[in-house]
């Protein structure tokens, strides 16, 4: 189950990276945000129907809430990532959150290994030779896998709040408040921002793009949520993070992205650091 739905949140986190890219690149990251996560929270609401009646505490709407909040800045970090940098670069770097994850899960008591710190420092090795580009171009890029890099940091923390999530309110309505509360947030930071004038263009300019990250984003978060809740938090994070694999190849075939080859060795370095570390099994 956990590896079933772990993989399922990587395909469905991984190619649609391609039309949020370009949303991103067209309208600005707090407009995709908000509908995207509009759209993800309403082909969402279904499951109230299968939920069952919440069981909810001022424990468990606090912990949700600050996941909400969290989520927030994980998703504008990266979806600004996406305006200075081609996807096959920040896939690979965002997948680090799985690892980032691992780590907390290990310091709250999950099951260390001494192999999971030679694999971590192996994955930073090839963010690193990912990241590094050179020149004029490694220089406008650089901003962005700032952004990409403070991304997989903060999702890792949202990752690892999903145990306590679920501990306290069940994996369907600590799925659904979570999100909820993202929504939230996200409309509070719009309107702090003023953008609310481009709110509508936006969607009017990029609905399909929109539409299809929104599902997806939204099936992804709920088959991660049903991966960590059967199995080790530390193996759904790093089956869910290589969504990196799909997100590169597809950016590579579908928009025609070029990497130098340190840059390949470095997608290839990520994704098999990020893989040995699924394969330890936690």
């Amino acid at each position: 189950m956990t590896i079933v739905f772990g993989l399922a949140a990587a395909l469905l986190w991984g190619i649609p990276d391609i039309p949020l890219a370009v949303a991103v690149r067209r309208v600005g990251e707090i407009p995709v945000l908000v509908w995207s996560l509009a759209i993800g929270l309403v082909a969402s609401a279904p499951l109230m129907l299968v939920a069952g009646t919440p069981h909810v505490s001022g424990r468990g709407l606090l912990i949700a809430a600050t996941a909400g909040a969290v989520t927030v800045a994980a998703y504008l970090t990266a979806f600004t990532s996406f305006q200075t940098c081609p996807v096959s670069i920040v896939t690979p770097i965002l997948s680090c959150e799985g690892a980032v994850a691992a780590v907390i899960a290990v310091a709250f008591g999950e099951r260390p290994s001494t192999k999971l710190g030679v694999l971590l420092a192996i994955a930073v090795f090839g963010v690193i030779l990912v990241g590094v580009t050179g020149g004029d171009e490694g220089r406008s890029r650089m901003r962005g896998i700032l952004f990409v890099s403070l991304a997989a940091i903060i999702w890792g923390v949202v990752l690892a709040l999903e145990t306590p999530v679920t501990d306290e309110l069940g994996v369907w309505w600590g799925f659904l408040l979570v999100r909820a509360f993202t929504f939230v947030f996200a409309v509070v930071f719009a309107l702090g921002r003023r953008s609310r004038t481009r709110l509508v263009p936006s969607l009017r300019a990029e609905p399909w793009r929109i539409a299809v990250w929104g599902i997806s984003d939204a099936g992804a978060y709920a088959s991660f949520y049903i991966a960590a809740h059967n199995g080790p938090l530390a193996l759904a994070s790093v089956l869910a993070a290589q969504f990196a694999v799909f997100g590169s190849i597809a950016a590579v075939v579908i928009l025609g992205e070029r990497l130098r080859r340190r840059q390949w060795l470095g997608v290839v370095i990520v994704v098999a650091a990020v893989s040995g570390i699924a394969s330890l099994g936690y």
